[in-house]
């Protein structure tokens, strides 16, 4: 199988298609008998095979989400935008009070040796105005000259907080349902993607809709754990029932996303014909689906902020090369790492080739970030490898060293960085790589040093 053109790292799959059906909300009244406890019943395993989502109805005690709660309000958009807890007006539309464009909770570390840039930075390893990538907390803002809609606050940085993590996506119950649906090993989870807040939106900005994509990542199991209460069309997590499956079929591969032709046609399929469902919930309750599933942010138009944590969970298996991205220089196209660790940076350009001074990042929210090893074809069933209740629950996880900690970079935060910031910041590519000539660089995999060990 000859190797895909790499695709830009940090985008979704999506189309220009818009809803055609409104959300369904699934309450506990429409769960199959089971959801309130920890195992699956025959009707969930229907249910996920068919459908590719369950929900466990108070898998995790809110009770531990607490401390990270009263961390929550102290973090910078909260404070800059003076919300109260016991005062819902000051919850809507935070978005004016925001900075366009913040750098709180970061370290001096990019490339190494200093700040992460601002926009009007000039930086050595990029042109000015090259993006920096994640952010501990990244904002998007709303507003009526873009469409209307909620202003979101994703705290990427809150993700490898290692005490939320524990009582998240290392928690007992969720590594029980993650090894129950998926089959082991599981990795151990070092990180989640962070604490997901969509807030009320102000009156006089457009209505609330979906922005339905699909990830497109190596995530084979996606969870969505919410840490408030959510009602209905107060932001609930929204997926599409059993579009992983007609998606999955359209890929070139079964564990890495490569799309197709048939892919867009599938995907305009599923938003046309597909009534999306919308996760009603109490804190400490949990979504399952499967990782290439369509989702959206849910409809927000309640007084209330809905508050949520995203999951990605792997089997242990042979990984390949991270999802690295290059940036280009003196105007040159940015340059994204394949499946077999090349980058092919352009010979025709005033951007040098074998300039290794450039900066190189990833995606690094997410606790999977390396290519799956196997390229093997789709399989007829989608859940053929996976476990899904036929055999027992026994404690198959594995702490599979984190792929910032086999590449020696740094996520946690260090220094006079606050709890809660952190990231992991551009290196510079000669870095990780050595160039051959030509325009081309190649990586040096760590990815499976440590089974060695």
């Amino acid at each position: 199988m000859s190797t895909p053109i790499p695709i830009e790292p940090e985008s979704a799959f999506s189309g220009p298609y818009p809803p055609a059906h409104t959300p369904k909300f699934i309450t506990p009244d429409l769960d199959p008998p089971g959801a309130d406890q920890l195992g699956l019943t025959p009707q969930e395993i229907s249910q996920f095979r068919e459908l590719g989502f369950i929900i466990k109805r108070g898998l995790i005690p809110p009770h531990l989400f607490r401390d990270v709660m009263d961390l929550w309000w102290q973090q910078p958009p909260v404070v800059s935008a003076k919300m109260k807890p016991d005062d819902p007006a000051t919850w809507v539309a935070p978005g004016r009070h925001w900075p366009k464009d913040n750098r709180w909770g970061l370290a001096d570390n990019w490339m190494g040796q200093g700040p992460w840039p601002a926009a009007a930075d000039p930086r050595p390893g990029a042109d000015i105005g090259e993006r920096v990538g994640r952010l501990a907390h990244k904002l998007s803002i709303s507003s009526s000259d873009a469409g209307g809609g909620n202003d979101a606050w994703r705290w990427h940085g809150a993700g490898h907080d290692p005490a939320l993590v524990d009582v998240t996506s290392g928690h007992r119950n969720m590594l029980h349902m993650v090894e129950l649906l998926l089959g082991g090993p599981v990795k151990l989870p070092h990180r989640h993607r962070g604490i997901y807040s969509i807030f009320p939106a102000d009156e006089n900005v457009g209505p609330s809709e979906l922005a339905t994509h699909m990830d497109a990542n190596v995530t084979e199991l996606m969870a969505v754990t919410y840490l408030e209460d959510v009602g209905p069309q107060a932001g609930g997590f929204t997926v599409y029932p059993a579009s992983a499956h007609a998606l999955y079929h359209t890929s070139e591969q079964a564990l890495n996303w490569v799309p197709t032709k048939r892919s867009k046609a599938a995907y305009g399929d599923i938003m046309a014909n597909v009534q999306p469902v919308e996760f009603i919930g109490k804190a400490g309750d949990v979504m399952f689906c499967h990782g290439w599933t369509m989702h959206s942010r849910g409809i927000h138009d309640s007084d209330r902020i809905r508050i949520a944590t995203i999951h990605d969970f792997n089997r242990v298996k042979q990984r390949g090369h991270v999802l690295w991205t290059a940036a280009g220089k003196h105007g040159g196209p940015r340059v994204h790492c394949d499946m077999d660790g090349i980058f092919n940076f352009p010979t025709d350009t005033d951007d040098d080739p074998a300039d290794g001074m450039r900066e190189v990042t990833a995606k690094w929210i997410l606790d999977v970030n390396e290519f799956s090893h196997s390229r093997q074809p789709p399989r007829d069933d989608i859940f053929a490898e996976w476990n899904i209740g036929q055999y027992p629950v026994e404690g198959n996880v594995i702490a599979e060293p984190s792929w910032w900690e086999k590449y020696n970079l740094p996520m946690l935060p260090t220094g006079d960085v606050p709890r809660g910031g952190g990231g992991t910041p551009a290196v510079p590519l000669s870095d990780i790589a050595g160039y051959e000539g030509d325009g081309r660089w190649q990586v040096v995999s760590r990815a499976n040093d440590w089974m060695a060990g």
